[in-house]
């Protein structure tokens, strides 16, 4: 799966995960109600709206059918398996949770109006587990929120091609399709990946969103080789995330980054040894010009194609031309282009 769709909020979290979704995945949406103006979303998703690296999807517009779609969610509501005695407990004892504090400056889960059908809040609040908050949202009862929420976006992500993701932990939907075996699988795998990307990438907080977009649309071809070389450890069913072979095959990845680092870091002093290079033999020439009769032997007129020479031997060496079979080149270029000063950018 190339693309991932973050729910159960607008907004994506500012941490480590979402850094990480951002480099892994080829396009990462969320879902976002139709006129939703940007000042409403926080600082932090507006500058990933803005470099185009987060893409709102309306479900309006997705969904051709949203009465008929919701059906199915109304119905679970009376079943016996839903418990809606507890969940009436539950929203009656304002015990809507705090999850992501602050993020609508309002206790519990929020969803706007416009994500759904009118019917199903209808419901909702017949039963006694939401209430509106004003014109565009309503506040649910947080496991039905969480439940909505995860229930709306198989069904984009579905239509979409987009794999459906959250940072928080959410039980398998009650209704979905997939068996329980079926589900476990998929979840041990999303765990293994998980455990990998996070060992793999360590990445600063602060980044600079508008360099990371032009990194990934300046190395496609690597972020894909990279994912291949995830997902065939992650897909690998005979690989327990607590086994000593899948800690080995961890380690192995490690020590395949932290070998291209080593010598892209050798092509950056390369760099730095050019500049000095360059700074002598400028001095060279000042000092020839001012000093005729230091002649150098002869060398005056070889000085620039000497430095010239250095600089085409070194850009060979280039960070973007070292040799890899490992499939960590991508991560180990992402450290060395957008961890470094702008200065040793190429």
């Amino acid at each position: 799966m190339e693309k991932l769709l973050y729910y159960p909020y607008i907004n994506m979290p500012r941490s480590e995960w979402t850094l990480r979704s951002l480099l892994y995945y080829e396009q990462v949406g969320t879902i976002v109600p139709p006129n939703f103006d940007l000042n409403n979303y926080d600082k932090f998703m507006q500058d990933l709206v803005n470099n185009n690296l987060v893409l709102p999807i309306n479900p309006i517009e997705t969904l051709e059918n949203p009465f008929q779609i919701a059906q199915p969610f109304i119905e679970y509501i009376n079943t016996k398996e839903f418990n809606l005695k507890k969940r009436r407990v539950n929203f009656a004892d304002e015990r809507y949770g705090k999850i992501h504090e602050n993020k609508f400056n309002l206790r519990g889960p929020k969803i706007h109006v416009e994500k759904f059908d009118g019917e199903i809040f209808y419901q909702l609040e017949q039963a006694g587990i939401a209430k509106r908050e004003d014109n565009n949202w309503f506040i649910v009862e947080e496991k039905t929120a969480n439940e909505l929420m995860s229930f709306l976006a198989s069904i984009i992500g579905g239509k979409l091609n987009f794999l459906p993701t959250t940072d928080l932990k959410v039980k398998k939907v009650p209704f979905s399709n997939s068996s329980k075996k079926v589900y476990k699988t998929i979840r041990k795998e999303k765990i293994r990946r998980e455990i990998i990307l996070k060992e793999i990438i360590p990445f600063p907080e602060q980044i600079d969103l508008m360099q990371l977009r032009k990194f990934k649309d300046k190395y496609p071809d690597l972020l894909n080789k990279f994912k291949n070389k995830v997902e065939l450890i992650a897909l690998n069913h005979n690989l327990e995330e607590d086994s000593q072979l899948f800690k080995e095959t961890m380690k192995e990845l490690i020590y395949d980054k932290q070998e291209l680092s080593a010598k892209m870091n050798e092509s950056r002093l390369g760099q730095i040894m050019f500049g000095t290079v360059c700074g002598i033999t400028g001095a060279i020439i000042s000092l020839v010009t001012a000093e005729p009769s230091l002649s150098l032997g002869g060398t005056l007129l070889a000085v620039p194609a000497f430095t010239n020479a250095i600089h085409s031997a070194l850009q060979i060496e280039g960070a973007a031309n070292i040799a890899d079979s490992s499939g960590m080149k991508y991560l180990a270029l992402m450290d060395y282009k957008i961890s470094l000063p702008p200065t040793f950018r190429q």
